[in-house]
């Protein structure tokens, strides 16, 4: 995925120490994405630290009694670098990646990004006094990301633990090219008119080689693919007026909007409402009716570009 220009792995996609990890996490309440109050800070821990009797969080909240040494990284609100909490609308989008930074990416997601490069990152405040946290999430091991956070004006801040492995073994030789067969699959078959939904596409991936070592096969069923585009058309059957296909939307229209999952499923939300004040409406022969889909991505260095998968607007 990209963050403001910028290149960065996602921590499902099996990311090492010397790349930059996009740790998201999403808040959803009663059933939408939901920007919180405040994000106070997201707080970085080896998960051995918050193993019993040695966890970090007393109650709710991370524990004003923890050693300062564990905290490995400390990601403020973007727009002050200190850690003060701030309203999701004050949450940068300059063109850069800072290294104590939270991002709202849109409602309810947010990201910030793990960068070793950077020495340090925000401020930590520790029993009544701040310091700025060296970063050293260096180790090849499990951490946890630690979410404080405000969800009301007038509530108490909670911590929310979520986790992430970085790597050393993404990187591998083999003897051979690899080969690879693809098989992709779009479950939505029906949308109604003016509804938005999440169009999904799973793809399985199969290395052909026989004598690849199943460890190698492995690490291709976890976020293998990269760079999902999707290209969306009316299909206008039995008109002889009309043009065949017409562009909804094009691979370049969608490149930034397209989200993969840690299984290779890759996810659209296309909101139908839209089309009635798309420039081409009148070459659409009628709203509802028959639509396709093509979706192309990137598998190591493949473009691989699918057959048109059908689904119909009612």
């Amino acid at each position: 995925m990209q963050l403001n220009g910028v290149d960065i792995v996602d921590r499902h996609n099996r990311p090492t120490v010397i790349q930059k990890v996009a740790l998201r996490a999403f808040f959803i309440n009663d059933g939408e994405y939901y920007d919180p109050y405040d994000i106070s800070a997201v707080t970085i821990f080896q998960r051995v630290d918050n193993f019993s009797p040695s966890s970090v969080l007393n109650g709710n909240i991370i524990s004003s009694d923890i050693p300062s040494s564990i905290i490995k990284m400390n990601f403020g609100a973007s727009a002050n670098d200190s850690g003060a909490a701030l309203h999701p609308s004050s949450y940068s989008t300059s063109n850069n990646i800072a290294a104590s930074s939270i991002y709202r990416v849109k409602k309810g997601e947010y990201v910030c990004v793990l960068d070793l490069t950077k020495e340090t990152s925000g401020l930590y405040d520790l029993n009544g006094s701040s310091f700025v946290v060296v970063n050293s999430a260096s180790a090849v091991t499990d951490y946890i990301d630690c979410w404080t956070v405000k969800f009301a004006q007038g509530s108490d801040y909670q911590t929310f633990v979520n986790e992430f492995t970085l790597y050393n073994d993404t990187f591998f030789t083999v003897t051979q090219p690899l080969i690879f067969s693809t098989n992709n699959n779009l479950i939505n078959k029906h949308l109604t008119l003016s509804s938005a939904e999440t169009l999904k596409v799973k793809t399985d991936i199969t290395i052909q080689n026989r004598n690849i070592d199943s460890s190698i096969r492995n690490i291709f069923k976890d976020s293998a693919i990269t760079n999902a585009q999707i290209k969306i058309e009316k299909v206008n059957e039995d008109s002889t007026t009309l043009p065949a296909t017409v562009t909804v939307s094009s691979f370049s229209d969608t490149s930034s909007l397209v989200d993969i999952t840690s299984d290779n499923t890759i996810l659209f939300k296309f909101d139908t409402a839209t089309l009635a004040t798309h420039p081409q409406v009148s070459n659409f022969g009628g709203l509802t009716g028959t639509y396709r889909m093509i979706v192309k991505y990137n598998l190591l260095n493949d473009v691989i570009i699918t057959k048109p998968f059908y689904f119909t607007i009612s």
